[in-house]
């Protein structure tokens, strides 16, 4: 009996507490009264709360007088004291101190108030108004001390970044982590769609957390998560048209016969061409730079769809990319497919973030000579055709091979499969205490394969191929890989606030293992035995190679600040790598760094300053970037000698480096930041000084050494003596205000860097570049103490001698013909590193309508126009209408020298200031006017809750006084870095892009 009137009691007790409760609705908007999507609205104290649905509005049960707390990420948040409301209205505002507030950091997050180091922080809504085949390419300008360089006008073309210059002889890439996990293919897996924001940590402070892969910086990419509510489906697309920006001007066949004419003249060792005396067909004329440059489209179309409920969270999407190049025979195609979810319940949180891409890449020919415009492309049957040396056409009296024929007849491409992830585990302990387990790897799959086939451009008149102008056998070269890494995170972290002292504390230890194999065949000049047989069985030349690594690390951190106001972090990480011998695998690296935020003293009464910080930072980062096995041996046949107690064929090709360990670079960094009226005026700037110490460099030695038999093989010994030191400043300018109607963001950045090398070592050789030619074996950089790295060296040219041929200034002050000199004369003639850099975007926003510009530049380094040897001095080439202005008798107020035959292998074709240009330049990067449609017209479809449509331009305009087609010439970041066409390789050339897009939410 006493048990029923318990549960009669506790069933009227429950029936009261429904009773009182009752139903609140309500809408949420912003200041343009539109409705806001997800916004929060929790009962104050209690985990009662529900969010707003697409329309803005929202349904909670509640207590009678209570408050309730709405807010939405980046918006103040606001209190309501319900009463006997039913039904509310609420208007959120932006909050430009809540905008952007926490930024992602080594193993955590933190509030961009309390910030110590130097973190750059990227928009991922504003790298995706950028349409591109690889992420990195967007942040070209978009960060201080961060520099973008690739190669223009090639589908899917690689991207190099650099963070605050480069510092290392090795590798001068950062390191790249995506979710947590290591990425060994840097961003070009990733699409601008899944990102939800990315920091690049530049000084010790921020990125010595990571220790040994640091030294370079650390570009940290978070990508998107589900919320909890309803579930969106987004879906985007867009359509590109790409057009060559520039076209340089070659002579016309007329212009052309009159040129070589000239050039026979000047050169007693050859005749006049008879097709440049009386041509066969003097109304024809072909411009070859036509054949390797088209028009091309690109699509991109992705789709994603989150959601969530209260205990599990979902973020899934793909997306494809297909791109077709500038250049002939380039392409680019890009699968990717992620699925991130976090699942929480009580103290544990599971979370995973898998991401998998797959590209194809069809790389064009890095060599397009452009021919003599007098011959012939293809056969009355439509075949490419080669000119013999007996036509008559060439100037030098020699057979003109077409390059087409290889070039379309032949096949290559390179393939790879990425798959990154991550798994981590966490565990609430107590009162801010957590622990997280962290799972995370790479795996990339490379497949590389060119098929040659056999084929002929010349046939005599029985239809015979001529041997001068074959391929005589089939060939193929195959190569595939593997690299896999993982590595395995144990955190401990503590948040705790008391009295106004708050501390965040981090212990950790990773594990991390590297492995690498790949193989190759080549058949060589063995024939597969048809030009449609793709497949290789035969003897030919096998090649393999497997590395594998790794590294464990321990490392802790702790950041204070009391009250808001005085700010401290210190950090320390032991790494020990296998890629040294023992003795010398373990590095440390500790940072210290500390800020002051002025404005929070109760002493700063400056109403229209809201922000006054200062803060500064030391500390030391790691580098191990060699190949495994570095420190020992390596031996190649047929001299015999003892290896491990056995007699073995072969001789020594690089000779133990046992003592070879951590290269070190000592960073310091200080900086302001400032704050005007509420934050919307910014301004910010830092110094900087980082010196690389200890480089492990792949230098040549002394011949004293005895290793320098097989150096130009690739197996230089490593040592440990380079230093390089980088310095400069970062300024940063921001602007944001509203209107009414009209929204207006600005935000400006500009860096000043210098770079010096400031020691190689004791008895080592200065570092030379690529050849500049196949006809001599000049260089046109040198990488020696107390200059750039990669600086321009060689004649100094200063006028014309009485012949026509450069006069260049000789070692001892006085001027001298070029055909006089030596090596003695060399001197710097020119700097491939930027005084500065810098970027401008500036966003515009009235009522639906919104217009992005975006601007970039460098200003003061130059460019070594190397193609100038095949453009002005081979004469079985076309030249550029310049070369038109050579010298004469009758024609001495020129910079032109003489044309004749003995330019192309020296002479006036050696390295000079004659290639050496100004490679500064302003660029209208992107260019984007976009229209969203009202969430009133939306809401009348029932399904559809945002819609934009946007067209723009990309590279719209460039002001440059480089001669050639683009200022940005390479994706070098070292010892040739700001070279174009070096090697007989083709210029660079960049696209301007015209697009067309939508952005669909459902």
């Amino acid at each position: 009996m006493k048990k029923h009137l318990i549960l009669l009691f506790m069933f009227c007790l429950s029936l009261q507490m429904v009773a009182q409760q009752r139903s609140i609705t309500g809408m949420v908007v912003d200041a343009k009264n539109e409705p806001i999507i997800g916004a929060s609205i929790v009962e104050q104290g209690t985990s009662n709360g529900t969010i707003t649905d697409v329309n803005g509005k929202f349904l909670l049960n509640v207590e009678p007088n209570i408050t309730l707390v709405i807010s939405y990420i980046g918006y103040e948040a606001q209190e309501i004291l319900l009463g006997d409301k039913t039904d509310i209205s609420v208007v959120l505002h932006e909050d430009n101190e809540v905008l952007d507030e926490v930024v992602v950091v080594g193993y955590g997050v933190q509030k961009k108030s309390s910030m110590t180091a130097a973190v750059a922080s990227v928009s991922a809504k504003e790298l995706q108004k950028q349409v591109t085949g690889n992420v990195a390419s967007a942040l070209q300008g978009r960060a201080p001390g961060v520099e973008i360089l690739q190669k223009g006008g090639e589908a899917g073309a690689d991207v190099k970044i650099l963070v605050r210059g480069a510092g290392s002889f090795g590798s001068t890439e950062p390191l790249y982590i995506i979710d947590g996990a290591v990425s060994g293919n840097g961003l070009n897996s990733l699409s601008s769609n899944d990102i939800q924001s990315i920091e690049i940590l530049k000084d010790a402070s921020a990125a010595a957390i990571y220790g040994s892969r640091a030294a370079n910086g650390v570009v940290l990419i978070t990508t998107k998560q589900g919320r909890a509510g309803k579930t969106v489906v987004d879906l985007s697309g867009s359509f590109s048209y790409q057009t060559p920006s520039k076209m340089l001007d070659f002579m016309n066949a007329e212009q052309w016969r009159g040129f070589a004419n000239m050039v026979a003249d000047n050169s007693p060792a050859y005749d006049k061409a008879p097709q440049n005396v009386n041509p066969t067909n003097p109304n024809y004329s072909q411009d070859w730079q036509d054949l390797y440059y088209q028009n091309a489209p690109m699509w991109n179309l992705n789709a994603g769809i989150s959601g969530g409920g209260e205990n599990s969270t979902f973020s899934s999407s793909i997306g494809y990319l297909k791109q077709e190049g500038i250049i002939i025979q380039s392409d680019y195609e890009k699968y990717n497919a992620r699925v991130n979810g976090t699942y929480k319940k009580g103290r544990f949180t599971i979370q995973e973030n898998l991401a998998i891409a797959h590209i194809s890449k069809k790389t064009p020919p890095t060599t397009r000579h452009i021919l003599i415009p007098t011959i012939p492309v293809k056969d009355e049957l439509g075949r490419y055709i080669s000119t013999p040396a007996e036509a008559g056409y060439s100037t030098t009296n020699s057979d003109i091979s077409n390059p087409l024929a290889g070039i379309y007849n032949g096949d290559s491409y390179t393939r790879k499969t990425d798959i990154i992830g991550s798994l981590s585990i966490g565990l609430d302990i107590w009162k801010g205490i957590k622990y997280k387990l962290n799972l995370a790897g790479n795996y990339v799959n490379t497949h590389g394969y060119s098929h040659s086939p056999a084929f002929a451009t010349y046939w005599d008149e029985q239809g015979n191929p001529d041997s001068r102008f074959i391929q005589p056998f089939t060939s193929l070269n195959e190569s595939r890989g593997e690299s896999f890494n993982y590595t395995i995170d144990n955190l401990l972290t503590y948040n705790g606030t008391f009295k106004g002292h708050t501390f965040d504390v981090l212990l950790g230890t990773s594990w991390m293992r590297e492995y690498f194999r790949d193989m190759s065949i080549n058949s060589g000049n063995n024939d597969l035995g048809g030009p449609t047989i793709t497949t290789y069985n035969g003897a030919g030349i096998v090649g393999s190679d497997e590395m594998n690594s790794a590294l464990l690390s321990f490392f802790g951190r702790i950041n204070y600040d009391y009250k808001n106001r005085y700010l401290l972090s210190l950090s320390i990480r032991s790494d020990e790598s296998s890629k040294f011998a023992k003795g010398h695998r373990v590095g440390y690296f500790p940072s210290v760094s500390a800020g002051w935020n002025i404005h929070e003293e109760e002493f700063f009464k400056v109403p229209w300053m809201s922000k006054l910080k200062i803060r500064g930072s030391y500390g030391e980062l790691g580098a191990n970037f060699i190949d495994p096995y570095s420190f020992l041996s390596t031996a190649h046949g047929p001299v015999p000698l003892i290896l491990g107690g056995k007699r073995t064929f072969g001789y020594v090709t690089r000779f133990a480096q046992s003592n070879l360990t951590w290269e070190k670079a000592i960073s310091s960094n200080a900086g302001i930041e400032l704050g005007f009226f509420n934050n919307e005026l910014t301004f910010g700037v830092d110094w900087f000084l980082k010196r690389n110490n200890d480089l492990l460099a792949p230098l040549e030695p002394l011949p004293s050494s005895g290793q320098t038999i097989v150096i130009n093989q690739g197996d230089v010994p490593y040592y440990n003596t380079a230093s390089v030191e980088n310095k400069g400043w970062e300024f940063v300018l921001g602007y944001r205000k509203n209107w009414g109607d009209f929204t207006l963001d600005m935000q400006g950045n500009i860096t000043f860097l210098k770079n010096k090398v400031r020691a190689l070592g004791e008895g080592v050789q200065p570092i030379r570049g690529i050849q500049l030619s196949s006809k001599f074996g000049d260089r046109a950089t040198i990488t020696k103490e107390g200059l750039p790295i990669g600086t321009f060296w060689g004649y100094e040219v200063t006028g014309m001698d009485g012949e026509g041929n450069f006069l260049i200034k000789g070692a001892d002050g006085t001027d001298k013909s070029i055909t006089k000199a030596n090596e003695t004369d060399k001197r710097v003639i020119g700097n491939p590193t930027p005084d500065f850099t810098y970027g401008l975007n500036v966003n515009i926003g009235y009522k639906n309508w919104d217009l992005t510009a975006f601007f970039q530049g460098t200003q003061g380094n130059d460019l070594f126009a190397a193609a100038k040897y095949q453009y002005y001095f081979n004469y079985t080439n076309n030249n550029l209408t310049d070369a038109l202005n050579s010298w004469t008798p009758t024609n001495t107020n020129t910079t032109v020298p003489i044309a004749k035959t003995d330019n192309s292998a020296g002479g006036n074709s050696l390295p000079s200031s004659f290639y050496v240009e100004d490679g500064s330049y302003f660029r209208c990067k992107n260019l984007q006017i976009g229209y969203s449609f009202s969430d009133r017209l939306l809401r009348k479809t029932g399904f559809i809750s945002s819609a934009r449509i946007y067209a723009g331009v990309q590279n719209l305009f460039t002001i440059t006084k480089y001669s050639l087609y683009d200022p940005e010439v390479s994706d070098n970041t070292l010892f040739d870095r700001g070279c174009d066409g070096i090697e007989n390789r083709a210029p660079s050339i960049n696209a301007r892009v015209y697009n067309i897009g939508f952005n669909l939410t459902f």
